[in-house]
């Protein structure tokens, strides 16, 4: 063979090797052979390492390390408008930001096993990852050990979400609207406080998973999860005396069947959960601390027909002591609401998209603030019992969805205001609404 040719020959095997993201010290080795055995020269070999992305793992019983990361460029504009009488509405939300900013790696050590460390470096200290108790904020989406069984499942020791609510467990990057639902706010976002708030129920947790697969029924999946009753990723050190002690465990358990037949495919499943402390409270003075309980159910639906998809959930939670009544007592409280979510792909780049959300509280009672992402809670004051809320929007896959744009409108009502604005009183006060308008555009790597 022509030297020359010969020497085209190795290069182009050298940037092989090494053009991929992911690469080891024995590419370089490789290329310091051919420079040794006269093939190509030194200065070939640093141009072929020059031009080449590598990322190379600390230990040499990784067999391959990929990088992940995503970035979420959003504006949001929001007005609320307060029934009550001679109100004066809040000053509007018109704002561009970072919403998410992912960076992460996955490590697969062959075999099964493997790993994968994200982290959302724009998380702020109210973003769904944020701790119930103790500790300060965190950026992690996702840290998990894994070994994957062939043909049965994984399992999954770490920090991630637990198996609750469909849509908060869909991809952030994955969802068909701009943001999540008030009802999936409510029940999974970080804790509001004992009788009044979001629950801070599911999301996620430390702890041992399972998602597996019957063989035996082709479409059948389920999993297990034990975690911490309560959402974070730190040491909840001893207790002080009086004081909750947050050591209860968290289970969730899921199944689902789906299976398909000509253009009509269909999943149908439960998801369950209970966690121990999840609604535990210091104690007032004189008040004894209370370890208090949360369990929940969440049966969901997904439809495809051609190019039209449907998902629709329910989703309910009961919460020892979890409201205040008359005369200060409190009480178990079951609040409950679903997500209605349709969606239309007209072709491969234009999709379009609604969804219907309703929450009742049940007596718990939560603010706009709360439930409706970066919108202004009334001047007036008061949390609200009950809120209906109706998207309508598009997304655009400029490449897939590893570039895509995505706007839509939101209109939600929040009725049976609390009196006085004071959280446990009885909700009679006037109602307010939220109108938000959203972009997002979102780059994949």
């Amino acid at each position: 063979m022509n030297p020359k040719h010969l020497k085209m020959l190795s290069v182009l095997a050298a940037c092989s090797m090494l053009g991929g993201l992911s690469a080891s010290a024995q590419d370089k080795a490789t290329l310091d052979l051919l420079v040794k055995k006269g093939v190509i020269t030194q200065a070939d070999a640093d141009s072929v390492a020059k031009s080449a992305a590598v990322v190379a793992p600390k230990d040499a019983a990784v067999k391959k390390l990929q990088i992940e990361g995503m970035i979420q460029l959003q504006y949001d504009w929001l007005t609320t408008d307060d029934k009550a009488v001679a109100s004066v509405d809040p000053a509007s939300t018109n704002q561009a930001l970072i919403r998410r900013a992912y960076l992460g790696a996955i490590a697969d050590l062959g075999n099964g096993w493997g790993g994968e460390l994200l982290l959302d470096v724009a998380a702020g200290a109210n973003a769904s990852a944020a701790p119930q108790a103790q500790g300060t904020q965190n950026l992690f989406e996702k840290v998990i050990i894994y070994k994957t069984v062939a043909d049965y499942g994984t399992a999954t020791a770490g920090f991630q979400k637990v198996p609750f609510v469909v849509e908060e467990n869909t991809s952030s990057s994955q969802i068909k609207t701009v943001e999540r639902s008030v009802a999936t706010r409510f029940f999974t976002e970080p804790w509001g406080g004992s009788t009044t708030g979001r629950l801070g129920f599911a999301n996620r947790h430390v702890g041992l998973y399972w998602s597996g697969n019957v063989t035996q029924v082709d479409g059948l999946g389920y999993g297990l999860a034990v975690t911490n009753a309560i959402q974070s990723t730190i040491n909840f050190g001893n207790p002080a005396p009086g004081t909750a002690a947050y050591n209860e465990f968290g289970v969730w358990g899921n199944i689902s069947y789906g299976n398909k037949f000509d253009a009509l495919s269909y999943k149908v499943g439960l998801n369950l959960g209970y966690a121990g402390d999840a609604n535990s409270t210091s104690g007032a003075a004189g008040v004894p601390a209370q370890n208090n309980a949360m369990w929940g159910y969440n049966p969901y639906l997904t439809l495809t027909y051609s190019d039209f998809t449907l998902t629709a959930e329910f989703i309910q939670a009961q919460i020892q002591n979890g409201r205040v009544n008359g005369g200060g007592i409190t009480s178990t409280t079951a609040p409950y609401g679903f997500n209605v979510t349709p969606s239309y792909k007209i072709n491969d780049e234009w999709e379009a998209v609604m969804r219907f959300s309703y929450l009742s509280t049940n007596g718990r009672g939560a603010s706009i603030n709360q439930l409706e992402r970066n919108a202004a809670n009334p001047l007036t004051g008061g949390t609200f019992n009950n809120v209906w809320a109706a998207y309508i929007g598009f997304n655009y896959y400029i490449i897939g969805n590893s570039l895509k744009l995505s706007a839509g409108y939101e209109f939600a009502d929040f009725t049976d205001r609390s009196g006085g604005g004071v959280p446990g009183t009885l909700f009679t006060g006037p109602r307010a609404d939220v109108s938000a308008v959203r972009t997002r555009l979102q780059l994949l790597f």
